[in-house]
């Protein structure tokens, strides 16, 4: 029985993988990458087989590594819960809580109520990473998750999070009166389109209607593509193309009149993100964050 011998070595083993090196495991664990080496060899050791594979230029995990990090997961995450849930025993909610979310959703979400929740809760220490691409939660060591409902993972729990989304068509004044103003969505191929090129499948974002009650996506060529949310923003405004934006993140420069809307009763039906996160039972500390920004 080797469970009691083994136990010690695995917050070294997860932190090696979730940070993809010894270096960066090892700032994180307050101890030398040499010390976090031989803790991976003891444990590779323990069990007998490999678990990263090593390189001069990177570590990454072996098959059997990657099983060991899925199948203590679970495992790992009821630990932290259930000390998350000792320590609030009569106290405010406290601890470390990770996000793992896009920016359009840290953007329209989070931060209009970033400054009170922070002051509201000072035991928390909140960490946001802000990544287009979508990301294991789970695998990453993130309490939760925020994307559109399209893009959850298996096996979540979710709640509507943030307000409701309304996708529309958008081009500068000056573009339109050069190009003219599109009548039904397949005027566009007739248009310079700015296209959205998704980070992770890196697929272009199809452009999506509604055309008596039904949806239709369209894939015109584009004549200007990017993949970062504050570029397409900054190219609509000036007037390179037409582009389908989030109203929301878009508002001040329609109300300045910098942006026009076209296209208006295509608008297809608003989307709203969803934060989700596993279906095992939520420490206080994730309560009280669904609580402030779900409520």
């Amino acid at each position: 029985m080797i469970v009691p011998e083994v136990f010690p070595l695995l917050p070294a083993f997860r932190m090696v993988a979730s940070a993809g090196g010894f270096t960066a495991a090892s700032g994180r664990l307050g101890m030398t990458p040499s010390a976090v080496s031989q803790k991976i060899r003891q444990l590779e050791g323990m069990v007998g087989v490999r678990l990263f594979e090593r390189t001069s230029r990177s570590v990454r995990l072996t098959e059997a590594g990657e099983l060991l990090l899925r199948d203590t997961e679970r495992a790992f995450g009821d630990i932290t819960d259930a000390l998350d849930r000792v320590r609030t025993v009569g106290k405010r909610p406290a601890g470390n809580l990770r996000i793992n979310l896009s920016r359009l959703a840290a953007q329209v979400c989070i931060l209009p109520r970033l400054g009170a929740f922070i002051r509201a809760y000072p035991e928390i220490t909140l960490e946001l990473t802000t990544d287009d691409r979508l990301a294991d939660i789970v695998a990453g060591g993130y309490d939760a998750g925020i994307r559109f409902p399209n893009a959850l993972e298996m096996d979540m729990i979710a709640r509507p999070i943030g307000p409701m989304l309304r996708r529309v068509m958008l081009a500068s004044p000056g573009y339109l009166e050069i190009a003219g103003i599109p009548d039904v969505p397949g005027d566009l191929e007739g248009h310079q389109i700015i296209r959205y090129r998704l980070p992770g499948s890196q697929r272009l974002e199809p452009l999506t209607f509604n055309v008596d009650g039904q949806v239709l996506r369209i894939d015109p060529n584009p004549r200007l593509v990017l993949d970062d949310n504050d570029h397409m923003g900054l190219a609509v405004r000036e007037g390179l193309g037409i582009a389908q934006r989030f109203r929301a993140t878009e508002l001040s420069a329609i109300e300045a009149g910098e942006l026009v809307e076209v296209l208006s009763r295509f608008e297809p039906a608003p989307d709203r993100f969803q934060l989700y996160y596993p279906s095992r039972g939520q420490p206080p500390k994730l309560q009280a964050f669904i609580d402030w920004f779900c409520g």
